[in-house]
């Protein structure tokens, strides 16, 4: 009878076991906590980084990295690294139902050591599924997909490194959009991304564009927006946190400002790829 309620299926271990004890040492060579290093210099006015609340990181953005891609593109601003490729547009699969307009499918991965703090394992993730969704959502809009029916465009946008909020592809939407351009995709506009973090400094909420990981990390609410300038319309705009309504349309009315300029490095990207592409091809 007793060797009846033995579970067969779990490696049992010897009868004069016991459990192993854990012995907690009285914080014996613990560092000890430090206060973290203010957000903003009351003095300069000035963030750690040098930079004043209402200025971006200087942004790197080049064309054509992948070569086996029909279009990709490299963004770079800080320490957030990104690389997009697209391939097509393409036909879907004979088997595929008829579709008046072509398919976007978009997949996003972090490399294992993107994002600081924590290591990420490669596969699938939940988070990288929404980030995916949210990179659709702002690129759609934007694309005469329309003028490609039963066809299907790929999209891999993996991010190397991340120093920002985990939950925002403002980086990642500038140079998605890119990329597809430089693929051929006929578009209405460049959709170009950016986003600002709020933190209360001396009782006072103060927005902070384009903010790092550890201004996101103390943030009381993160705002991201997605346009196209040139056609004054906006594709997707997200709100984290809480704040008054009159602060939040204050900061996507900077972040519009700040969306304009970046649109002008979107635009020069292209036309420095046509250029060599010109040179190559007389070449």
């Amino acid at each position: 009878m007793a060797s009846s309620t033995v579970d067969r299926r779990r490696f049992q271990g010897p009868e004069t076991s016991s459990p192993i004890r854990f012995i907690r040492s009285q914080d014996k060579g613990k560092q000890p906590e430090t206060a973290l290093p203010p957000l903003l210099n009351t003095e300069t006015g000035l963030r750690q980084d040098d930079r004043k609340p209402e200025d971006i990181r200087p942004i790197y953005l080049k064309t054509g990295l992948v070569p086996q891609a029909s279009g990709s593109a490299y963004i770079e601003t800080g320490k957030t690294k990104i690389v997009c490729a697209v391939y097509g547009p393409h036909p879907t699969r004979k088997d595929a139902p008829f579709s008046a307009k072509a398919k976007l499918n978009v997949e996003v991965k972090w490399t294992p050591f993107a994002s600081p703090g924590r290591r990420r394992v490669p596969g699938k993730d939940t988070e990288a599924l929404g980030l995916s969704s949210q990179l659709a959502q702002a690129l759609i809009p934007s694309l005469r997909l329309d003028l490609l029916p039963k066809s299907a465009i790929d999209l891999y946008v993996t991010i190397l490194e991340c120093d920002g909020p985990l939950d925002d592809m403002s980086s990642g939407v500038t140079a998605a959009s890119v990329a597809l351009a430089q693929a051929g995709v006929q578009m209405y506009g460049f959709v170009v991304g950016c986003s600002a973090a709020l933190t209360s400094i001396d009782g006072t909420l103060q927005p902070f564009l384009d903010p790092t990981y550890q201004e996101a990390k103390q943030a009381s609410g993160i705002a991201s927006l997605a346009c196209m300038p040139a056609m004054a319309s906006a594709t997707n705009i997200s709100f984290s946190g809480s704040a008054p309504r009159s602060t939040v349309k204050a900061i996507i009315a900077g972040l519009q400002e700040t969306a304009a300029h970046i649109h002008t490095l979107a635009v020069q990207a292209i036309q420095e790829s046509e250029q060599s592409g010109s040179v190559n091809g007389a070449a």
